[in-house]
């Protein structure tokens, strides 16, 4: 898989939602495994993840939504393709 790469990569202990222009963002945790949640824009969490230590997941969320995971995950908005 080919990731195109579509901003800089933050921290997301703090819910951010990539400024309202990314649809697929891939997480990373360096720590002990922790959930990411995605939340609508109001807050409220409609899905989550766990991620364990190293590992990383891309998931998709509507442009608006955000996602907060733990002091240890970083995240990057991305593109794909086969």
């Amino acid at each position: 898989m080919i990731l195109k790469l579509l901003g800089a990569e933050i921290g997301i202990s703090t819910a951010n939602s990539f400024s309202n222009t990314a649809n697929l963002v891939r997480i990373i945790n360096t720590g002990a495994a922790g959930s990411a949640n995605i939340a609508y824009s109001n807050g409220t969490v409609y899905a989550n993840v766990t991620i364990g230590n190293t590992e990383s997941v891309i998931v998709e969320k509507g442009l608006t939504d955000l996602i907060q995971g733990t002091s240890t995950m970083k995240a990057v908005p991305v593109a794909y393709r086969y």
